[in-house]
């Protein structure tokens, strides 16, 4: 059976899909908007919450209902929301990073299954409109907050930093730098700490336009990689790299991917409106479900911190 696509949101700049398990809901951000939002599969029906500032990510806090860690320029941030609109708070700042580089702001973040949050950062140029030469290279690094609180530097000189999956099997930790492809580290679960760099996956040198952004992974080792500016979705095997499977998106910028549903078999893809004028699907953004592909995802981590 080919896969089915179909447009559930219209979006502005969709980014870090989560899906909760327990509420069977998904939760994103609107980098644009400066939302927060929770979409519900049931009703068809999205909340936001908007803040002054753009929100990268946002992920359940385990065991605190209505608390989510995000992603607010450098820092860490706790959030009280429960889920309607216009009610989200700033609890506090768990943690800031890159001190030194006031133009960084984070993007991707998840936690890994032991419940550590995982983010990278990226140096921005805010003048002009968000290009490839809007980013600092090698600005960027990759942080952990462990659930006491203490962040670790895990590895630096990150130009975009975006997608991240985790294979508990084979042990390995897979992270995304837009401008140079897909990374494999091994990973050590009991620390958290990652090790051994290998690119496995540049878009070019499979024919691909684009760059890779955000990332999941499926049951068989598989991931799932959203193809910016090349209206993609691909799938790659984690240990070999070799690429799979290509989905066609109608939006050019694809931006993350996510698998939700009661089966966790549905692939949810986020996606950014460069052209802010636009609100139709077929100029503008949105966020889609993706069906038929025949294989499923896992439960996503909440993230665990005092």
């Amino acid at each position: 059976m080919a896969p089915v696509t179909e447009a559930v949101l219209t979006v502005s700049f969709g980014e870090g899909p989560h899906w909760d398990v327990d509420e069977q809901v998904l939760y994103f951000a609107d980098f644009t908007n400066n939302t927060i939002n929770k979409y519900n599969p049931a009703t068809r029906e999205r909340t936001c919450s908007e803040f002054d500032d753009h929100v990268s990510f946002i992920i359940p806090i385990e065991g605190k209902k209505h608390h989510f860690l995000g992603g607010m320029k450098r820092n860490i941030v706790e959030i009280e929301w429960n889920g309607e609109n216009d009610t989200a708070r700033i609890v506090r700042i768990v943690a800031q990073v890159d001190k030194d580089k006031p133009i960084n702001l984070f993007n991707d973040g998840k936690a890994d299954p032991r419940g550590r949050l995982y983010a990278g950062t990226f140096g921005y140029n805010k003048s002009g409109s968000m290009t490839t030469e809007s980013f600092v290279r090698e600005n960027g690094s990759l942080y952990r907050l462990d659930e006491d609180g203490q962040i670790h530097k895990l590895d630096d000189k990150i130009t975009i930093a975006n997608g991240l999956a985790w294979d508990i099997e084979r042990k390995y930790f897979y992270y995304v730098d837009s401008v140079d492809g897909i990374r494999r580290y091994d990973y050590d679960i009991e620390t958290g700490n990652i090790s051994n760099c290998q690119k496995i996956f540049i878009p070019a040198e499979h024919g691909l336009k684009g760059s890779c952004d955000g990332m999941t992974i499926d049951t068989d080792g598989n991931l799932w990689v959203a193809l910016f500016e090349a209206s993609k979705v691909i799938k790659v095997e984690g240990e070999t790299g070799k690429l799979l499977q290509k989905v066609t998106i109608p939006t050019n910028e694809v931006t993350s991917v996510a698998f939700g549903g009661p089966n966790l078999d549905i692939l949810y893809v986020t996606s950014f409106n460069t052209r802010c004028k636009k609100t139709e699907v077929v100029w503008g953004a949105a966020l889609y479900e993706v069906t038929g592909l025949g294989v499923r995802g896992h439960p996503p981590s909440k993230v665990k911190i005092n």
